[in-house]
């Protein structure tokens, strides 16, 4: 690594580089029925709503039960 004024770094060789952190993985859920389909369209939905409104609708259980209930009753095979 070479050090420029101003702050600025060149990395020459990769294995010179920083310690930083692995990216993140993403794990996908296999979908089992129509609920988490809802559940994965309705989410960042009601995230944003909590956000901006200062609202627990995430926390509030019905998604859950929704979720479960068109599960079982329009499964995805």
């Amino acid at each position: 690594m070479k050090s420029l004024p101003l702050g600025k770094t060149i990395i020459t060789n990769p294995s010179e580089e920083p310690d930083t952190p692995e990216p993140a993985r993403v794990v996908k859920k296999k979908i089992t029925g129509i609920g988490d389909v809802v559940h994965r369209i309705a989410q960042p939905i009601a995230k944003s709503i909590d956000k901006v409104a200062g609202t627990n609708i995430q926390g509030c259980g019905a998604c859950q039960k929704r979720k479960e209930y068109l599960n079982e009753k329009f499964p995805i095979t």
